[in-house]
């Protein structure tokens, strides 16, 4: 999907042979209540200035990740479910920047939220629940900001932060995690910005 369009888009999208919904070149759109699901590589690719919302959507058992915003994708994303995808349930790189509200990330077999390579992002108020390695995982480049998420129960670590990452984190409950509340590489804690937390 290019170009402009306002309208809400209903869909059920299952099984494509690439991305479930792609957004690209300035792209823009709004999808509402659909179930985007068991495709062959994410459910949903956002690139290229593509600027799409994303309401309500079930977003999961992708064979990559639930959600890949990269090469200055942006977005706005409040209150879908992205669970169960076979890697990462949202992978930000190369410029992405989307916003997050109100999301479940949860059940995705490696980290809820992957963020490396100038990826930027801002995620607030989620659940990033459950998942297979780290809640959030910040490698180099990346430098999300995360104010009021509730990171629990994830395999490994709340978040973790790898030599080079940054990031702005404040005001999260990062509690009942089974490797503890954090992992920084040493070194690197000067470049993370972190106050409120609950650990």
């Amino acid at each position: 999907m290019s170009r402009s369009t306002t309208a809400p888009i209903p869909a059920c999208v299952a099984t494509a042979n690439q991305s479930g919904v792609f957004v690209f070149e300035s792209g823009l759109g709004t999808l509402e209540d659909n179930d985007i699901t068991a495709n062959a590589r994410q459910g949903v690719e956002i690139q290229t200035g593509g600027n799409p919302t994303l309401r309500r959507n079930q977003i999961h058992r992708n064979t990559q990740s639930g959600v890949w915003v990269h090469e200055g994708g942006l977005g706005t994303l409040e209150d879908n479910d992205i669970t169960a995808n076979s890697t990462c349930g949202l992978a930000i790189e190369t410029g992405g920047n989307p916003t997050l509200r109100h999301n479940r990330i949860q059940n995705d077999k490696e980290s809820g939220v992957l963020v490396r390579n100038n990826g930027l992002g801002t995620l607030e108020d989620n659940d990033i629940t459950a998942n297979g390695n780290s809640g959030v995982a910040i490698y180099s480049g990346g430098n999300p900001t995360l104010r009021r998420n509730r990171i629990n129960r994830n395999t490994l670590q709340a978040v973790s932060v790898y030599e080079g990452g940054c990031g702005v984190i404040e005001d999260n409950d990062l509690t009942a995690n089974k490797e503890g509340a954090w992992e920084i590489t040493p070194g690197t804690e000067v470049n993370v910005q972190r106050s409120g937390n609950r650990e």
